[in-house]
């Protein structure tokens, strides 16, 4: 379907059968309802922060019933309303649950797009502009309706090309994270020292 080259193509083109699914409407997922165990439901702080703690859950008959609104590993979920476009990955040990009315599932076909490709183009500042200004609404941000999200245009080269994007890119994020985790742990030790000579005054102790 698509030349070694890079190609310009709409986002409806590459995901799977059934690959763009809306949260369900709040009738269909009302309060009383949601438990405080079962199966999680992923909401919008989960792709704003991605973050894997839950606060609410169904039952496995609710499930049933919302089965078609179930995550699955490489899906992306992004959020709809609000803080607009952002994007969290669902990876092999995120539990299965089910998205809430605040965001949007895209499923892409991985023998066109790779998930991770298109999570780092749709998180680039030229896909991400394309989501909000995809995006509507006055006073409350909304992101668009199907069909203008669905036409959004990505650059898209052969699956082997993007593979080797990803790795870079991956590469550089957990570079990236490791340095922030050694900054965190440098001001930890920092403060400590701090409290150690200015608030407790140990050194002068003796």
């Amino acid at each position: 379907m698509l030349a070694d080259s890079r190609i310009e193509i709409k986002l409806s083109e590459v995901l799977a059968e059934k690959g763009y699914i809306r949260g369900p409407f709040g009738s269909a997922l009302r309060r009383p309802e949601l438990k405080d165990a079962g199966i999680p439901v992923y909401e919008q702080q989960h792709a704003i922060y991605n973050i894997r703690d839950f606060r609410f859950f169904i039952d496995e008959d609710k499930f049933k019933e919302l089965e078609r609104f179930q995550v699955r590993t490489n899906d992306l979920i992004i959020s709809c309303s609000g803080t607009v476009g952002r994007i969290s990955l669902i990876r092999d040990e995120d539990p299965k649950g089910i998205i809430s009315q605040a965001l949007l599932l895209l499923r892409p076909n991985q023998n066109i797009i790779r998930s991770k490709y298109l999570y780092y183009y749709l998180t680039s500042k030229t896909g991400f502009n394309q989501i909000t200004q995809a995006s509507h609404g006055s006073v409350q941000v909304n992101i668009a309706s199907r069909n203008v999200v669905e036409a959004i245009k990505l650059n898209v080269p052969a699956v082997q090309e993007q593979d080797k994007i990803v790795n870079m890119l991956a590469s550089i994020d957990g570079k990236i994270e490791l340095n922030l985790e050694m900054n965190k742990t440098l001001e930890e030790m920092a403060m400590a020292i701090y409290k150690e000579w200015f608030v407790d005054f140990g050194p002068f102790k003796d």
